[in-house]
């Protein structure tokens, strides 16, 4: 954790990102004030959440390649550390402890646990649940007002870069929404995603998994650190997406 970094205590949020990226910026809090900023960038990046990993598996499979998900989840955790470190090299300080302070486990009781609960249910249905349907609402405005399609045509020649053709820009484009909006790909019972070959179908998952978080994360973050912050962290993951995927692209055909 420290060649990337941060320290063992980040290890925790970073592993919880892969259920919610959300929860894990929460649970971020946790950690220091000097590693805090890198275990989000990690998160951002490189902590498929459960919508990613689903939709991921599904478009992979609907591709007749289900085997690609495993080379994909370690090139996301690789591409997600070396995003890190190279971002964040000298925010951990050397002298900082190797181990945290010793806690100890408390028998919890039914006020605490029953507090926490609340807390919890009451955080998703005022900000969660909002967000997502606020979400819905815009795709379907994008949609409509044929704004889709214009911000598709405009991404057609930078998909051009990694061989992609340009109806994939869809699906690029709502998973910058919500993760799972990869799953736009799979209508007409996934005809379009059948016809791209191995290298294509990674090389567009890995771009749409990795290009930002989704709208909902990058609230999150505003509202934990900053506005700022946040869109530094768009910035920079975009550039590391970018130059990674065209790396991936010269690998996949080097080796083809």
């Amino acid at each position: 954790m420290r060649k990337i970094g941060m320290n063992g205590k980040d290890l925790i949020p970073v592993l919880s990102g892969f259920g919610c990226n959300v929860v894990a910026v929460f649970q971020s809090r946790t950690c220091s004030s000097c590693t805090r900023k890198a275990c989000v960038s990690m998160i951002s990046f490189g902590s498929a959440c459960s919508y990613q990993i689903g939709a991921s598996l599904s478009i992979f499979s609907s591709g007749g390649k289900p085997w690609l998900f495993f080379p994909y989840m370690l090139v996301l955790v690789l591409a997600g550390a070396i995003h890190t470190r190279l971002w964040n090299r000298n925010r951990l300080d050397d002298t900082l402890p190797l181990h945290a302070n010793r806690t100890f486990l408390q028998k919890p009781s039914w006020r605490s646990v029953s507090w926490r609960v609340r807390s919890v249910m009451k955080q998703f249905l005022v900000q969660a649940m909002p967000i997502f349907i606020g979400i819905c609402v815009v795709a379907t405005l994008l949609e409509q007002t044929r704004i889709l399609s214009a911000l598709t045509g405009a991404l057609t020649p930078v998909l051009a870069i990694f061989h992609l053709p340009g109806d994939a820009a869809g699906g690029i484009l709502f998973s910058i929404l919500r993760k799972d909006g990869l799953l736009v790909l799979n209508q007409d019972q996934g005809s379009f995603v059948e016809d791209l070959s191995g290298g294509q179908l990674f090389i567009l998952v890995y771009l749409a998994s990795t290009l930002t978080a989704c709208l909902v994360t990058m609230w999150t973050i505003r509202k934990e650190l900053g506005a700022v912050f946040a869109m530094q962290l768009a910035g920079k993951q975009l550039v590391t997406s970018l130059g990674s995927a065209f790396i991936l692209v010269w690998l996949w055909n080097w080796i083809a």
